[in-house]
């Protein structure tokens, strides 16, 4: 097997391996541009190996190769398609954009003509033959202008073709030089890392391997010296291993076209399978022809061996092979697929909905090399917004709830093309507000029925197209992000609710703090008092104040509401009243600062219920004013008890109110009772109220020693009324009793 044989089989392997590149990339998406123009790219590759190994082969054994040569030039056509190539990737120029027609014919057009030209006349005397007809006396009388013109013509075309291959190795070496320049600078505005890797391989493959034919066939024809002729062979071999090699790897390592998983494989295994099969065959050969220049003869054997060799090795070599391609080359995270996959299940643990968004929006973008990805989702205010990617300053786009786009979202299950969507709806504002954010793809994040948001992506930087492939990885990951974004809101409710827990604990705390921590004590009265606050912070007050030496002061109060606001008032309405208390003890007066205090501080929906009275110890007197707040109770010993019914405005509402004040003759041995109304209003099983009613007859029925036997009955029998329910209100009770 001669070195002719060698390198011919090595151009049809080429060939047949670039054919089946071209082929899987027409295959993946016939309808795309860059997918027509790099198939027939390398179509034409490959027919150059083949007619350059026919070529080698018709000239060792000095066949008429004038046909197989004016065929050859066919080949050529490689370098206008380069350019064409040149001029979609990385990206597409705007030159091709406007002129999808006319660019190519222009581009094609030298080459076209060199063809039909060679493929008529096989040398340079039969074109200057034409010009015979011209030489006759009727076109020398009639026609001289036009034959003078017409042979100067053929005179040129004559030319032309004798020295053709210095004239086209020049353009195609100009082809190869802009080719390049446009590919460079493309290259040079790319911002996706993945389109990067991909442009960067793909061009040192194209301009090492262009560039090695060039040395080796093209240079020689435009400045003659003297090479080996083993050298432009050698070239030729290694640019087609570059040509090939790179193409192959950008589709495996970085998914050049966008190329599926399993047409990745097949090239690989192919180009595996390719090479083992041409490593059999060499050593097939030249085990051959040893035996026979050793030993002079034919074994027959030979074959036989060669063909078990093959059935026990080829195999469990292959699977090996496999294996490792398998684990090292088609599960890298440069896979966009095998990306969305894995953040698929990475997102269902992110919790935070802007982290949510920032890592699909990143990833989707990043991997996918897409223009632009926007989650549009649902806001506190139940519509739809989302902000436009790289506008820190803009509004966000926001879609009503009640909007055609999103009731159309809600409807549909499938995801839809921008197009579709400006058929299917007529609101011009949804559609402005869809270009602002440039999608092409929408998909509706539903989880059950509910739609929790639109993923929305933009068109490839690689101007291909979402295969179906790609929209069932996109599908799978759009379900993904709906639980996940359910996921997030239940968290976002579940810290919600913890953080309102621990400040329900800390307004508790604060509120206990402002109730009083002992009671005071006296010659003659004495104090008892209990305070069961809710299960949520409540707005019940009481507090004591010395007057003087010469008596006591009991204040008790209701806030309006319950919660946190609650308890800030309260605090608000102690402060005022501690205030207004040593500035003048009188009840009428204390009250009417106590309101001003709130009225000017707080709106007129925040106000309070507040009883206040002094018990004078030197004439037994009990002066007091109440403020709207339950009718306490007078009990004297040994007669009924009654309700002091003199009452106010509550506090908080009207800023200039005026309050009375009046006064009660008490005797040693009578009690007065204040109360909240979670006292009275505690509710029983059949939503009955405890009431005033039953609290005086459980006063009167109790059989008590003490005041503080008193309060532990009096509470006693609420919780025993409101068993079963839950405890609604604070419950606050203080007792005075006269000695």
């Amino acid at each position: 097997m001669n070195i002719v044989h060698i390198v011919s089989i090595f151009y049809l392997t080429c060939s047949v391996l670039l054919f089946f590149l071209g082929l899987i990339i027409i295959k993946e998406n016939p309808r795309q541009q860059i997918n027509r123009i790099t198939s027939i790219m390398l179509f034409l590759a490959a027919s150059g190996g083949i007619m350059g190994a026919c070529g080698l082969y018709i000239s060792h054994e000095e066949i008429d190769s004038n046909i197989i040569e004016r065929f050859f030039i066919f080949w050529e056509f490689f370098f206008p398609q380069l350019v064409l190539f040149a001029l979609v990737f990385p990206i597409e120029r705007s030159a091709l954009i406007n002129h999808p027609k006319k660019i190519p014919f222009l581009i094609y057009l030298p080459h076209i003509f060199q063809f039909v030209l060679l493929l008529l006349f096989r040398n340079a005397q039969e074109v200057r033959a034409v010009s015979g007809m011209f030489e006759t006396d009727f076109f020398q009388g009639i026609v001289k202008p036009l034959a003078i013109i017409f042979q100067l013509l053929i005179g040129l075309l004559s030319i032309f073709h004798e020295y053709h291959p210095v004239f086209f190795a020049i353009i195609n070496l100009s082809y190869v030089i802009v080719a390049i320049y446009l590919m460079y600078r493309g290259y040079a505005v790319l911002r996706s890392e993945r389109l990067k890797k991909q442009a960067a391989l793909v061009l040192w493959g194209i301009r090492s391997g262009v560039g090695l034919y060039a040395i080796a066939f093209l240079l020689p024809e435009i400045v003659p010296f003297h090479i080996s002729e083993y050298i432009p062979y050698s070239l030729t071999i290694l640019a087609l291993l570059i040509g090939v090699g790179s193409i192959a790897w950008a589709i495996i390592k970085y998914q050049f076209l966008d190329i599926q998983s399993f047409l990745r494989k097949s090239i690989i295994f192919s180009m595996v399978s390719a090479i083992l099969i041409g490593i059999y065959l060499l050593l097939y050969g030249q085990s051959k022809a040893l035996f026979k220049q050793t030993f002079n003869l034919e074994i027959p054997i030979l074959e036989v061996l060669f063909l078990v060799l093959a059935a026990i090795f080829f195999q469990p070599l292959l699977s090996a092979i496999e294996n490792f391609v398998e684990r090292n080359f088609l599960r890298e995270s440069t896979d966009y697929r095998q990306v969305l996959q894995t953040l698929s299940h990475d997102i269902l643990t992110v919790l935070e909905i802007p982290k949510l968004k920032e890592i699909v929006v990143r990833t989707l973008t990043d991997t996918m090399a897409l223009e632009n990805a926007h989650l549009i989702l649902e806001n506190k205010h139940g519509d739809f917004s989302t902000e436009v990617n790289g506008e820190i300053e803009r509004e966000p786009i926001i879609f009503h709830k009640n909007s055609e786009f999103i009731q159309l979202m809600r409807a549909i299950k499938d995801p839809i093309r921008f197009d579709e969507v400006c058929i299917r709806i007529s609101s011009e504002d949804d559609i402005a507000k869809l270009k602002v954010i440039h999608p092409f793809l929408m998909f509706p994040l539903k989880h059950r029925t509910d739609l929790e948001g639109i993923l929305c992506l933009g068109n490839k930087l690689t101007n291909t197209r979402f295969s179906a492939e790609d929209v069932a990885s996109l599908g799978l990951l759009s379900d993904q992000i709906a639980i996940a974004i359910e996921n997030s809101k239940l968290y976002q409710e579940k810290l919600e609710k913890q953080r309102m827990q621990r400040d329900i604990s800390l307004a508790r705390e604060i509120q206990r703090m402002l109730l009083p921590h002992k009671f005071p004590e006296g010659a003659f009265f004495e104090i008892s008092a209990i305070n069961i606050p809710s299960k949520e912070v409540g707005g019940d007050y009481y507090d004591f104040v010395q007057i003087d030496d010469s008596g006591i002061g009991v204040v008790i109060g209701d806030i309006a509401g319950k919660g946190i606001p609650a308890s800030l008032l309260m605090s608000n309405l102690q402060a005022a009243f501690r205030a207004s208390v040593n500035h003048s003890p009188e009840p009428a007066v204390v009250m009417a600062q106590v309101n001003r205090q709130i009225a000017q501080t707080t709106s007129p929906e925040k106000y309070a219920t507040l009883f206040f009275g002094n018990f004078e110890r030197r004439d037994f007197t009990f002066t007091y004013t109440n403020a709207g707040h339950n009718f306490p109770i007078l009990c004297p010993q040994n007669r009924e008890c009654q309700f002091l019914r003199e009452s106010g405005l509550v506090i908080g509402i009207v800023e200039g109110t005026q309050y009375e004040q009046h006064t009660l003759q008490l005797q040693p041995g009578d009690i007065l009772i204040f109360y909240t109304d979670g006292i009275t209003e505690a509710l029983s099983q059949d939503e009955k109220e405890f009431g005033e009613e039953r609290l005086v007859k459980t006063i009167q029925q109790s059989n008590w020693i003490t005041i503080e036997q008193l309060r532990n009955k009096i509470y006693e029998s609420v919780i025993y009324f409101s068993q079963g329910t839950s405890q609604y209100d604070d419950l606050t009770l203080v007792i005075l009793q006269v000695k």
